[in-house]
């Protein structure tokens, strides 16, 4: 069994990659991916640990990285990739992160006052990759008398306020982070050139009117390898629909539980949806085609 979509505390997950790992051992899992958010901490910190006593399968190196696509942020993991092109590269430095989450808080800060929302004065990221949105989101709840500008959904899911509020033009919430992304046909010209494998991540955590115009959109682009079928938002239904999808358009498909530890407590390492576990067979195919599979 594999799990190839994994976070740990260089973005937004609460493990260490060494507790990942151990983690991954105990569900017996042969294949594994450490996908952080736009940061490759994670490896660096494996660098300097004796990380095979922890875990004895096969270590693909990835990251999920942030991209846009018709205007809207989406996310494309790449697998395989060889950590020093892509470090080179300049995309994934902390400064440049630090410097455009920090500038989405200041915005919001600005939005919020114009809106009568409470929101923390003195809010700021000062290290690591923690998202804005999560830290906007997280502050919002501080303050009870700030329920009342948001549904339910919206209140209890950062997911969903990432999604219908800071990427819906629409919405006073709206951030314009298009400009600050590459696209997905740049973004997968550098995986290429590190070595790697390219895949749409999680196609039904986008809030899209029609799913599948969404994913033709991209597709026809020419420019990913495949698709993350299996995930903990996509059902049995969904995962079978994206896997038929695959070999109809002659992609490959990934799988991963997109596991965060205490930031999604009912997500489990090496398990998609309904507690499935995700086979070795998806990668099979390509697996021989990673320049730079293992860590």
């Amino acid at each position: 069994m594999i799990d190839l979509h994994l976070h740990t505390t260089s973005s937004d997950g609460s493990d260490e990659p060494l507790d990942l790992l151990d983690k991954a051992a105990q569900a017996g899992l042969g294949y594994i991916s450490i996908t952080d958010h736009d940061s490759l901490g994670a490896y660096q910190k494996l660098k300097k640990e004796k990380h095979s006593s922890s875990y004895s399968g096969m270590l693909i190196t990835g990251c999920e990285f942030s991209v846009v696509h018709n205007k809207m942020p989406i996310e494309v993991l790449g697998y395989g990739i060889d950590l020093d092109t892509i470090a080179e590269s300049g995309l994934l430095s902390d400064e440049r992160f630090l410097e455009r989450e920090n500038q989405y808080i200041n915005r919001m800060n600005e939005i919020c006052r114009n809106l009568g929302i409470k929101l923390t004065d003195t809010l700021s990221i000062q290290s690591g990759k923690a998202f804005a949105t999560q830290v906007i989101h997280r502050d919002l709840r501080k303050y009870p008398e700030n329920e009342k500008f948001f549904s339910k959904e919206i209140w209890n899911s950062v997911n969903a306020f990432y999604r219908t509020c800071i990427n819906n033009e629409e919405s006073p919430f709206f951030l314009n982070q298009a400009k600050d992304y590459p696209t997905v046909s740049e973004i997968a010209m550098l995986i290429k050139k590190a070595g790697g494998k390219s895949f749409l991540a999680h196609l039904y955590g986008y809030f899209a009117e029609n799913h599948k115009e969404l994913l033709d959109s991209i597709i026809v682009l020419n420019a990913l390898d495949g698709i993350e079928c299996y995930h903990s938002l996509h059902d049995r239904a969904k995962t079978e629909l994206l896997l038929d999808y695959c070999r109809a358009k002659g992609l490959w498909a990934s799988g991963g539980s997109d596991y965060h530890g205490a930031l999604k407590p009912d997500v489990f390492v090496g398990e998609s949806a309904e507690g499935m576990r995700i086979p070795f067979e998806i990668l099979e195919p390509w697996l021989p085609e990673l320049k730079q599979a293992s860590f």
